[in-house]
């Protein structure tokens, strides 16, 4: 998910992407994890924080698709009454139809 052109182009230019360890002890990201309740070595989250570092949107812990991180996105931003791109917010509602399920159809006119 963190390949997709789209997704990159989101955390570059809407949000301020930081990373923290979760594998390190003693250290200033392991009092960022103290702060927000996460354990050492468990898997990776993404975590949508805005000032006072309030959560905007649930945090990603266990779906590692482009579905749940745009989704996440789009509703971080609605949160935070900032714009969402509508390119973002396509992705989101793309992926979430591609997740139901397509069908096709075929349309002719004589």
């Amino acid at each position: 998910m963190l390949s997709h052109p789209l997704i990159v182009e989101a955390a570059e230019t809407l949000f301020v992407p930081v990373a923290i360890k979760n594998n390190t002890e003693g250290d200033a990201d392991a009092k960022v994890r103290e702060r927000f309740g996460e354990a050492a070595w468990n898997n990776p989250v993404v975590r949508f924080v805005g000032p006072g570092a309030r959560d905007l949107a649930p945090k990603l812990h266990a779906d590692w698709t482009v579905t749940a991180l745009a989704t996440g996105m789009v509703e971080a931003l609605g949160t935070s009454k900032r714009p969402v791109p509508d390119w973002l917010w396509l992705l989101a509602h793309e992926e979430q139809a591609r997740r139901r399920g397509l069908e096709r159809a075929v349309f002719a006119q004589a």
